[in-house]
């Protein structure tokens, strides 16, 4: 049977995109980075499906809304090598990762919406990486931050290595951005203690004193997440 030009290129089209999906279907995502560590309950969400409990190992995505409950916390490694704790009744989004090993390029921004958080920058070029709160832009040069963000967006930032480049914050010092965005007190010459025990004496000390609600776990299938472009 003889085609003609549109059907010809209807056909192509059409088993292009069949081809595709088998692609998609057969390959697992693996993310942008991993679960390295994890006390108790994390959740994981991308719109518009259903949040899901994380466990250890598991992968994160772009555009993925993660949160800890009470006595919780999670450590999040990224491909680039960067490292993200998340304290107890946390939340952040990772709006943009996007990293190029081979080139040594790409971007991260990260959307730290409360909770307390410590964050130890990685391959990604310092100029492309932002940490963001309610009331506060981080841009970072080598940097090794601890974060405390209130529910009305106050910002309470220490430096432990580095430096914050939009505003110089050294290491061992710390400032105050309360939720009207105003700095209070300046820039104060000393590092302050998170309120979160897991970022202040990390997650080994958070399993002596917490209660272990379930034992940490590889799941036997990992879950797979559609990927979802910016």
């Amino acid at each position: 049977m003889k085609l003609t030009r549109r059907e010809a290129l209807t056909a192509a089209v059409a088993a292009t995109t069949v081809l595709a999906d088998r692609a998609r279907a057969e390959t697992p995502d693996d993310g942008i980075g991993r679960v390295n560590d994890i006390v108790n309950v994390g959740w994981g969400t991308i719109a518009p499906d259903p949040r899901e409990e994380i466990e250890f190992e598991d992968a994160v995505h772009a555009n993925e809304l993660i949160e800890t409950d009470d006595e919780s916390a999670i450590v999040v490694v990224f491909s680039d090598g960067s490292k993200l704790t998340v304290g107890e009744n946390a939340k952040i989004v990772i709006d943009k990762y996007v990293y190029d090993s081979a080139a040594g390029e790409g971007s991260q921004i990260v959307t730290l919406t409360k909770g307390a958080f410590r964050f130890l920058s990685g391959a990604i070029p310092k100029q492309n990486v932002e940490l963001k709160t309610p009331t506060v832009t981080i841009g970072i040069r080598g940097t090794e931050l601890i974060f405390d963000v209130a529910e009305d967006g106050e910002t309470e930032l220490s430096t432990i290595d580095g430096e914050g480049t939009r505003l110089t914050v050294l290491p061992d010092q710390s400032i105050v951005v309360d939720r009207n965005r105003r700095f209070r007190g300046g820039i104060r010459r000393f590092r302050h203690k998170s309120r979160s025990l897991a970022i202040a004496e990390g997650l080994e000390g958070a399993r002596k004193r917490w209660r272990i609600r379930k034992h940490r776990k590889r799941r036997a299938m990992r879950r797979r997440r559609r990927r979802r472009d910016d």
